[in-house]
């Protein structure tokens, strides 16, 4: 995927750069969007020569400010309600598998979304997908859907399971945003830098520490983890027993501990 007009998928070593390309909409998410995103997010997880990806926003105003107001607004006034992207499949009253959250929901591939500027609505709930959120300090966060008598969607669902109750209702309750420090704060974002050009070089080097790890063993983790959290301990044990004897299986488990005792950097062969 060499990307579009819209959405940018570039690759440098073994890191995949996806950037949300409508600054002149803040990378409101369109439906188009949010399927080329879906796109892209398919080719990084089918790809095994990509193992970690920086999700971005291009401009320097917004990593993303939501959804396409106006196109949601034109399609309210020529369609049902039932029929937008955004509600319930009528059959399933499930709104758990929205086109372009999918990708990075189900990938078990490390995202670190790297934010500058207003973080909103879709694209908070987008950043809430991502593993790790690095921000610069002018950015701000928020969910303010009940402004225009909308519910969010993996916001109401995921934000209270990251951060303290109370946190979250306030964002949820007042639509209001919070700033970056707050953010950090409250453990919404693992780290602030000060400018876009620190946002980038932070990324990377987080993105290079994850590759210094054997890939199996990252994925595994996150889906140990991510899957997991919602188990019983139990559950999620046994989750863990189950890949931990899958690792048990391979090179990379043996190639680690060689690698150690011969002072030399692994090279994984994901085997």
């Amino acid at each position: 995927m060499a990307g579009s007009d819209i959405l940018r998928y570039e690759k440098s070593r073994r890191v995949v750069t996806i950037t949300l390309d409508r600054p002149e909409a803040m990378n409101a998410l369109s439906v188009r969007l949010r399927h080329e995103l879906d796109e892209a997010m398919g080719e990084f997880t089918r790809d095994d020569d990509a193992l970690v990806a920086i999700l971005t926003g291009a401009g320097g105003r917004a990593f993303s400010a939501g959804a396409d107001l106006k196109e949601m607004s034109q399609t309210a006034a020529t369609a049902d309600a039932t029929t937008s992207p955004w509600t319930p499949d009528p059959e399933t009253a499930v709104r758990r598998d929205i086109p372009g959250f999918i990708g990075i929901d189900r990938t078990p591939k490390p995202v670190i979304a790297a934010i500058d500027g207003y973080c909103l609505a879709g694209g908070f709930e987008l950043a809430l997908y991502s593993d790790i959120r690095l921000a610069t300090t002018s950015s701000s966060f928020g969910l303010p859907e009940p402004r225009r008598s909308l519910l969010a969607g993996p916001g109401l669902i995921n934000l209270s399971r990251m951060i303290p109750l109370g946190e979250a209702l306030r964002m949820q309750l007042t639509g209001t945003p919070i700033t970056a420090e707050r953010a950090h704060q409250i453990g919404l974002v693992q780290e602030l830098v000060p400018d876009r050009e620190a946002l980038f070089d932070r990324a990377t080097a987080i993105a290079e520490e994850i590759l210094a790890c054997a890939p199996l063993a990252v994925q595994f983790i996150k889906r140990i983890v991510r899957g997991g959290r919602d188990l019983p301990v139990d559950a999620q044990w046994q989750l863990s027993d189950m890949y931990t004897r899958a690792i048990a299986q391979t090179d990379d488990m043996r190639e680690g501990p060689r690698a150690f005792a011969e002072k030399r950097a692994p090279r994984w062969t994901m085997s």
